[in-house]
């Protein structure tokens, strides 16, 4: 390096070296402006300015090369071969202009690199060309180290250029990336230079080829180049002006074009959105019309003139609205008159409406259909108004009210109605002169018909009572069905004594006639209970109290008959639920205690076993006997939770007797559907330790015949368990024998009614107790006859082979401590005697 320095400042004139640096920057300025015009330019375009790029670059590393030489002072005269100093300056332009062309065409990475290696060749190229075309007295040396060095350089800083030519267009990079290009040809060169050395050989003669000075050539040359790159510069500024007025106006062609064709697109838009409007407006199922505030039409649907039937001259913009109303009334669309006189009143009704607030009306059609006509008002006069036909949904309406207000099965009125029409005839009661008759009925039996046939003859037993009950009823009367086998009746009546009781009567009679089901024939019956307004109560939940109080006592004293509402009757509801409350008190309390009455071998008069009865012991009431409290523990479900109890006692005071004394417990129908008897059972026999065929479970034929089917099936499971059933009251009921040929009753209990015949006085009473005894004792199972209250009796019974028999005759029922004390001091015996 210490060579290239002593050569710049020993052999080189600086005057004629910063002449060739002046030039060398002015050729890179105007070769990186056009490299940037020429990136910008179209395909085709960008050669011819790669190309003057190229000749403008060339031609300054030329001239660069060229001054400098005439700088170089080496000590002996020089001369230059013109083909070779020819052909390095179209080495120069060649190889700048593939570099330029490779790094702007090229979209790869490594486009500047490739480009300044080939630019770096092209200053290689020209200046060794150059000082091949050195023509001296001597030989020409070279240092290959600076000649790698110098050859480095220029394709180093010319990446360098064209990496920052390539990334920034401004001014700024244009001026780096020209003093880069400058740095790679300036730095190439006098590195070259300096890897140069001339030795003279005065053998050798040099003819001096240039006339003029070295100055004066430079100085040429400078001008020439710089001239040349000049008029290059402003050709290449006057084109990036030019280009950029194009460029704007073309960007202004350009908005201009989507100025257009967003209003092309608008008013498309615009189109297809009146089409969509049209379409949607067409297609509404309301009609629509819109009239202007001088009541003209502005625009209709095609519902719209649809519905009315509208000509095409009565659709067009501007037509009054009076005449389209006319049309309507005239042509007969519109229900009711066709006059003239008709149209104009119409239309003054309409004219009367407000115009400033919303209005809604219905029109009917001429062939029944409905049309809600709502109108709209518009800010500045006129108004926008909707025909919407609502046929169906008025019907959907009604029908939906009429399924609110009545009953699915029979399509008589319910509850809700009954009490909305009886509201409104004790109104009429109130001004006098007439009374309301409120009868409630329930059907007797029916359960059973349901029960045994299913419920498919159950509804249509309940359609059929309907029919017959609007047979009986009079126009004005309202027929209405609460619920299950519920009806009611209402009636105005001026003599309620006398018409109430012919209604109820004839319901009666209506009800008791057998009822043809199909396949089916049955016969149920009703009970009636009556309730008078004003007399019974001026409200309609009172009356029906009433009504239900009387239907009550009708039921309770036996059925198939009709009471009038009396307030004792009320004081005995009133008395009915205290007890109600007490009982369920008396459960939590433990107020009720079990008695045991035994049942003893007819022949021996030892004691079986003893059957469990309930007693209550009121603290107010004292002793209540289970006639009073039972039914209604019954009705009320309270019998399950007070049936489990009884279980779990006796079974656990059963525990304490002798192993072969068995105990009885009498089962209620309620506690069969309550689902749990069977695990209730089994839970009181495995927390007592009672062996379960100790265990006598008593059922009536009442509580069989409630639910057969369930009542078996719960009988068979306690029966696999080893516990024995018993069928109590035997020959009371209508189906005993049939129930003795479906389930395998363990014991018969025949009932005290004909135990009692045994000791009277008539004789086919007598006959008739017998037989039922002997069929009893015949069917091979063991037979307890109940209410034994004579020796007359127990010997009769013994005769006629009864197994065991049960009553006062050999003792009441007792508390369990008696009990206890019994066995304790070997009172079987004593039974046993008597």
């Amino acid at each position: 390096m210490f060579r290239v320095f002593t050569c710049l400042t020993a052999e080189h004139d600086w005057r004629l070296v910063m002449l060739a640096g002046l030039v060398c920057f002015v050729a890179s300025i105007v070769a990186v402006s056009i490299f940037h015009r020429a990136k910008a330019s179209s395909a085709r375009r960008r050669s011819i300015w790669i190309a003057i790029a190229g000749a403008a670059i060339g031609y300054g590393i030329w001239a660069t090369h060229f001054v400098a030489m005439l700088a170089y002072e080496p000590g002996v005269s020089t001369d230059y071969g013109i083909a070779l100093t020819t052909l390095s300056l179209a080495a120069a332009m060649i190889l700048t202009s593939v570099g330029f062309g490779v790094a702007v065409s090229n979209s790869g990475r490594w486009r500047a690199a490739a480009g300044g290696g080939i630019i770096g060749a092209g200053i290689a190229s020209m200046h060794y060309l150059g000082m091949w075309a050195l023509e001296v007295p001597g030989y020409v040396t070279w240092s290959p180290g600076l000649v790698f060095v110098s050859i480095a350089l220029g394709m180093v800083l010319g990446y360098a250029a064209l990496a920052v030519a390539l990334g920034r267009n401004d001014k700024w990079g244009t001026f780096v990336a020209a003093l880069l290009l400058t740095l790679a040809i300036v730095s190439h060169h006098f590195t070259a230079m300096g890897a140069v050395q001339i030795v003279p050989d005065p053998t050798l003669n040099n003819n001096d080829t240039l006339s003029l000075s070295p100055a004066f050539l430079a100085m040429a040359i400078a001008g020439v180049a710089l001239s040349v790159l000049g008029m290059s510069l402003v050709g290449v500024l006057t084109d990036r002006r030019l280009a950029t007025r194009t460029s704007r106006f073309k960007e202004i062609i350009g908005q201009l074009s989507i100025a257009r064709q967003q209003l092309e697109g608008s008013q498309r838009e615009l189109q297809e959105q009146k089409l969509r409007l049209d379409t949607a407006i067409n297609n509404m199922v309301e009609g629509v019309c819109m009239f202007d505030a001088e009541k003209r039409l502005v625009v209709c649907n095609e519902r719209y003139a649809q519905l009315y039937q509208l000509p095409p001259e009565l659709l067009r913009t501007g037509t009054p609205h009076t005449d389209i109303i006319r049309h309507r009334i005239v042509n007969g669309i519109l229900k009711g008159d066709t006059s003239e006189g008709a149209a104009e009143k119409f239309v003054s009704k309409l004219a009367a409406l407000p115009f400033d607030a919303v209005s809604s009306r219905i029109d009917e059609l001429a062939d029944g259909r409905l049309i809600c006509v709502t109108r709209q008002p518009m800010a500045g006069g006129g108004w926008v108004a909707t025909h919407l036909d609502v046929t169906e949904q008025r019907r959907s309406e009604a029908k939906i009210t009429h399924m609110a207000q009545h009953d699915a099965l029979t399509d008589l009125p319910n509850r809700v109605l009954l009490r909305e029409r009886m509201e409104d005839a004790i109104a009429v009661t109130r001004n006098g002169g007439l009374d309301l008759a409120v009868l409630m009925l329930d059907l007797d039996r029916f359960k059973e018909v349901n029960d045994t046939l299913g419920h498919p003859a159950g509804d249509a037993l309940l359609r059929a009572v309907a029919a017959r009950l609007r047979d009986c009823t009079t126009e004005t009367a309202l027929i209405a069905r609460l619920g299950g086998d519920e009806f009611a009746v209402i009636d105005y009546v001026t003599s309620p004594a006398v018409e109430a009781a012919a209604l109820a009567e004839r319901i009666r009679k209506a009800l008791c006639e057998p009822f043809d089901l199909g396949d089916h024939r049955v016969t149920v019956g009703t009970s009636i209970g009556i309730a008078i307004a004003p007399r019974d109560g001026d409200d309609s939940d009172v009356l029906m109290k009433s009504a239900d109080l009387a239907l009550y006592s009708a039921k309770g004293d036996g059925r198939g008959a009709f009471r009038f509402f009396e307030p004792e009757l009320d004081e005995l509801m009133h008395a009915r639920r205290n007890l109600e409350r007490d009982m369920r008190d008396a459960i939590a309390r433990g107020e009720f205690e079990l008695h045991y009455q035994p049942f003893v071998d007819a022949a021996t008069g030892e004691i079986r076993g003893f059957e469990s009865l309930l007693r209550w012991h009121h603290p107010q009431r004292g002793l209540v006997m289970p006639g009073e409290f039972i039914p209604l523990a019954e009705e009320t479900g309270l019998i399950v939770p007070l049936g489990e109890w009884v279980l779990r006692t006796a079974c656990a005071e059963a525990a304490k007797w002798p192993a072969d004394l068995r105990i009885a417990i009498n089962l209620s129908p309620a506690q069969f559907r309550s689902k749990e008897l069977v695990p209730v059972v089994v839970g009181a026999l495995a927390n007592s330790g009672v062996a379960p065929h100790r265990l006598e479970l008593e059922v009536t034929e009442t509580v069989i015949m409630h639910d057969s089917e369930a009542v078996f099936t719960a009988l068979g499971q306690l029966r696999g368990l080893g516990v024995r059933i018993a069928l109590d009251d035997f020959g009371t009921g209508y189906s005993s024998l049939s129930f003795l040929q479906r389930f395998p009753f363990d014991k018969i209990k025949i009932d005290r009614s004909f135990v009692n015949e045994l000791s009277g006085t008539r004789e086919e009473a007598q006959h008739l107790a017998r037989a039922v005894i002997r069929f009893a004792v015949s069917l091979g199972k063991t037979t307890t006859a109940e209410g034994v209250e004579t020796k007359e009796q127990r010997d009769i019974l013994r005769e006629e082979g009864c197994v065991e028999t049960q009553g006062y005759y050999f003792s009441r029922p007792m508390p369990a401590s008696d009990v206890a004390k019994m066995l304790r001091r070997g009172a079987r015996a004593a039974i046993r005697a008597a």
